[in-house]
């Protein structure tokens, strides 16, 4: 049976419309766009430019293409162009979870649905202007794509390598992708022998596409270290916790994955836990990372997850409304007044959505105080907001995190919690001026001591150090 359009369309459109109302101003934003904007100026660099400790050294740039997009839509419409870019991309993202869904069950978009609300719930933490959203994007694409070509999809098979593409020039979460594909081929070649040769081309070709980057073989290095070395200084790094929403979502996906492995048929369950388990493990490394499961779960859910329902409810003895007979399904029309429909409720939405960043977290008034040239140590989260607003002053530290490190980290933590050395620490990087959050026990300790306080607000302390 195909599946309908109607459905994926509207969620999509719909949550992607509703996106348009939340406030823009992610603290990585801002370096994005900065990096975009060079980008688009002088070319791609493969060395910091925009701070005073690591300058010069080599940074990743496996992230250039979703950078330029984000530019490109903020030069075409400002912070509505940032906004409209945004919810096409929460659209697509939402659709495409309903989809692969729907897939599994093309008559019963209800139980369709059902199955992709706790990776839609999820997927509402990454709703951020950064090429992560993309990366989900990419992601939740390929699911459906790996399942259809477990189905005996050729077409599929050849789409994937594609994807990967230009899923590897947008986001380092390609490297999930890259190595999904190998394994279904892996598993697909053993199981099914006579596409053995069309598995090995997928496989091939998935990972050949990974270098066709600007970072070619670079590009693997920040995936690679994020895995290997989660940076859990850094809040969506830390291990995903049940006491959080977040966290509760997440349970509930993986109970439900379990259950319906328990108590649902075992049609297939090898191919399903080659994606399902790696997708598992990524996802229990990070809280940012939740989201990959409830997404690679949603089509299996709406697959087996009827019968496991079915079977736990004949245990407890409780019965079970018989089937509603299937109606007609939507034909090429529908779907095509569906995308209409769809286009002109997110065009709408996007022209009367937020038209500006939230910088209320941000030292804005500080901004024109800053002194030029290297000697400020910011607060971590402002470094991406001052990289974009103040280029004359380079940053101690910003949002890209894998530079900095060692002992540039190692300085700032010791320098913000004015921990032992922190003097020193000061004297010999040459810091002349410090820009942090009031309660920071440096902006404490620095009040105690006498030095001059240039300017404050409830946001932000700009300290000058004698």
């Amino acid at each position: 049976m195909r599946t309908p359009l109607v459905v994926p369309i509207g969620t999509g459109a719909l949550f992607g419309a509703a996106s348009t109302g939340l406030p823009v101003g992610d603290s990585d934003l801002f370096w994005h766009l900065a990096v975009g904007r060079d980008t688009l100026a002088t070319g791609l660099a493969g060395t910091d430019v925009y701070s005073w400790t690591v300058r010069g050294q080599s940074v990743s740039v496996d992230q250039w293409f979703g950078q330029v997009l984000w530019t490109l839509a903020y030069d075409a419409g400002g912070w509505r162009g940032v906004v409209a870019l945004r919810a096409i991309a929460i659209a697509l993202l939402v659709g495409l979870i309903v989809y692969a869904a729907l897939r599994e069950r093309p008559a019963r978009p209800l139980i369709a649905v059902l199955a992709a609300l706790p990776a839609i719930a999820l997927s509402k933490f990454v709703w951020t202007e950064r090429p992560e959203l993309f990366g989900f994007v990419c992601f939740a694409a390929l699911v459906p794509l790996l399942r259809a070509a477990r189905s005996g999809s050729d077409r599929a098979l050849y789409w994937i390598p594609a994807l990967i593409v230009v899923w590897a020039n947008l986001h380092g979460s390609f490297a999930l992708g890259a190595g999904l594909a190998v394994l279904v081929a892996l598993e697909g070649a053993i199981a099914q022998p006579a596409r053995r040769r069309i598995y090995a081309a997928a496989a091939i070709g998935s990972v050949v596409a990974t270098f066709l980057t600007p970072a070619n073989v670079a590009a693997w290095t920040a995936p690679s270290y994020h895995l290997l070395n989660p940076p859990r200084i850094i809040q969506e790094w830390s291990v995903p916790d049940v006491t959080t929403l977040p966290g509760v979502i997440f349970f509930v996906a993986v109970a439900a994955a379990l259950l319906t492995a328990l108590f649902g048929r075992a049609k297939n369950a090898l191919s399903d836990a080659v994606v399902l388990l790696p997708v598992l493990f990524v996802s229990l490394i990070a809280t940012r990372q939740m989201p990959l499961f409830a997404i690679a779960v949603a089509p299996y859910l709406a697959a087996r997850g009827g019968e496991a329902a079915t079977e736990i409810a004949s245990l407890l003895r409780i019965r079970v409304p018989a089937r509603a007979r299937t109606g007609r399904q939507p034909g090429r029309a529908a779907n095509a007044l569906a995308l209409t429909i769809a286009t002109l409720v997110l065009a709408a939405a996007c022209a009367t959505g937020t038209d500006a960043p939230d910088l209320s977290g941000y030292p804005v008034a500080a901004v024109p105080l800053l002194r030029p040239g290297p000697g400020l140590l910011n607060q971590y989260d402002w470094g991406g907001y001052l990289i974009w607003s103040a280029p004359g002053t380079p940053v101690f530290v910003d949002g890209r995190l894998v530079p900095y490190l060692g002992a540039v980290m190692d300085d700032y933590t010791t320098v913000l919690g004015v921990r032992p050395g922190w003097r020193e620490v000061i004297a010999r990087r040459g810091i002349r001026q410090i820009l942090v959050r009031p309660a920071d026990p440096v902006a404490v300790r620095a009040r105690d001591l006498g030095w001059p306080i240039r300017a404050s607000s409830d946001t932000f302390v700009l300290v000058d150090v004698p």
